[in-house]
């Protein structure tokens, strides 16, 4: 605990440290979003705009999620020592 009174000194961070919000997309993503895309223009096409709305929404929440969940980790430079297992140094 660095003694700062901030919740990044409590647990071990810095308080200029940020956490990035949105990582890649992961291309598998795309299995789930490319026909969401395809039936919402179709449905564009057929009259059923609704339908169309609601799929293009859905498909930004997917990839949205995506990159939110394939954020990069939050880097701790400030690892505790490595404890010795044996006296003799090993």
């Amino acid at each position: 605990m660095t003694g700062d009174g901030t919740i990044a000194g409590q647990y071990g961070g810095t308080p200029g440290q940020k956490q990035q919000y949105f990582g890649k997309i992961d291309p598998f993503c795309l299995f789930a979003v490319v026909p969401m895309v395809i039936v919402a223009a179709l449905s564009f096409w057929g009259d059923v705009a609704i339908l169309g709305v609601v799929l293009i929404i859905l498909a930004i929440l997917v990839v949205v999620f995506d990159s939110w969940a394939n954020r990069p980790a939050k880097k701790n430079p400030q690892r505790p020592p490595q404890r010795q297992r044996y006296r003799d140094g090993r």
